[in-house]
């Protein structure tokens, strides 16, 4: 374990090499309370401070690959100065943007750029973006039928906001995307067959609960939710259908260095849905959209022990189920995961953990690193 715990903080330090020019800008990633790797004083003291993420992927639905993500943190002044006066803020949010790009062997590639806002002393959670895209994929009809290999190449753009009910941990929420892409299927190129070009305008609405001390990587709480889009010709897309979902994601300390986390997601489709949106398990272990139907129902359980004050070891374990319609979930088949992981806690002032986690689902092991909390 301590040769891990070497190379990661080494890779993380030498991401920032361009970046320190002088041997008084390494203050900037030590933390003065335990003289350790941090990033804190460099995220949020430097007028051009960043968090380099190095990405790699290793899902069987893409290929492998990587790339990287740039991390551009923005502090409100409240909590710039309850900071510098030595108070514990990683439970107050801290607004981020970032741009990202990676690529797989397969020819896959996503690339594009955010902004996460905490606005009115976290009254008011906004989210946006604009991404570009081409994935090589497989598409599943059911479990059992032979893989159908497609591409699908487009732009995704998308707004959500959320307002805080006075000052509860209820949030209302609404949110609009549009997305153009153009879909290739290896089976109608084989017949001199063109793609299929669609637009995709959605409007949606949620209701979420949020209690978590940390939006980044949170030890205590619980976020819960449901969410209703309506995908609708008259919002620019060329489709007339539905998605809903409910999830819970509940985070508890068992013991000073005990934590357990808990996930639970169900997911719905109407009939008319686009085979690109219907719901598919989406858990560590399991290659995206290979298990996918008009409902899916999953649940999670991870277990975790802080090693000391930055460095915690994890273990999970998952089930989940994919049904169409005219299914019952008691008579459907369930697929389930295992897998282990670290992090280690790399903006204590941010709260903010990276590492690595390694799954085994029905059919592969996957590695993924992992950016605060894995879900």
């Amino acid at each position: 374990m301590s040769q891990t715990k070497n190379l990661f903080a080494v890779s993380i330090l030498l991401s920032s090499v361009p970046m320190i020019a002088t041997a008084g800008m390494m203050d900037d990633f030590i933390d003065p309370q335990d003289g350790r790797l941090d990033a804190s004083s460099f995220i949020l003291d430097n007028a051009v401070g960043f968090l380099p993420i190095p990405l790699t992927v290793t899902d069987p639905a893409v290929g492998v690959g990587g790339g990287a993500a740039l991390l551009f943190f923005h502090e409100s002044e409240d909590r710039k100065a309850k900071r510098l006066a030595g108070e514990k803020v990683e439970d107050i949010p801290a607004s981020a943007s970032g741009v990202m790009a990676l690529g797989t062997n397969n020819g896959s590639q996503l690339y594009g750029g955010f902004h996460s806002g905490n606005w009115l002393n976290d009254r008011v959670r906004y989210l946006g973006g604009l991404f570009g895209a081409q994935f090589n994929l497989k598409y599943y009809d059911d479990a059992t039928a032979p893989a159908e290999e497609f591409s699908m190449r487009g732009l995704y753009f998308f707004q959500d906001i959320d307002v805080r009910l006075g000052d509860s941990n209820i949030f209302v929420g609404g949110s609009y995307s549009y997305m153009s892409s153009e879909s290739k299927f290896a089976t109608l190129e084989n017949l001199g067959l063109s793609g299929l070009n669609s637009n995709d305008g959605r409007i949606g609405w949620r209701v979420t609960y949020d209690s978590r001390n940390n939006q980044f990587a949170p030890r205590e709480g619980t976020k819960a939710g449901i969410k209703v889009d309506h995908h609708r010709k008259a919002f620019g897309g060329d489709f007339n259908y539905q998605k809903y979902q409910a999830y819970t994601h509940h985070y508890a300390r068992l013991a000073e260095n005990w934590g357990l986390g808990l996930r639970a997601d169900m997911q719905s489709s109407s009939d008319d849905a686009p085979f690109y949106a219907r719901p598919y398990i989406d858990m560590r272990g399991i290659a995206a959209m290979r298990y996918q139907a008009d409902n899916t129902l999953l649940g999670e359980l991870e277990l975790s022990y802080d090693i000391d004050e930055r460095w915690t070891v994890l273990g999970f374990v998952g089930g989940a189920t994919a049904v169409n319609h005219e299914q019952r979930f008691s008579d459907s088949q369930w697929y389930y995961t295992r897998g282990a992981g670290f992090r280690y806690l790399l903006a204590r002032q941010l709260g903010l953990r990276v590492g690595v986690d390694v799954a085994k689902g029905p059919e592969e092991w996957t590695t993924y690193i992992q950016f605060g909390s894995a879900w």
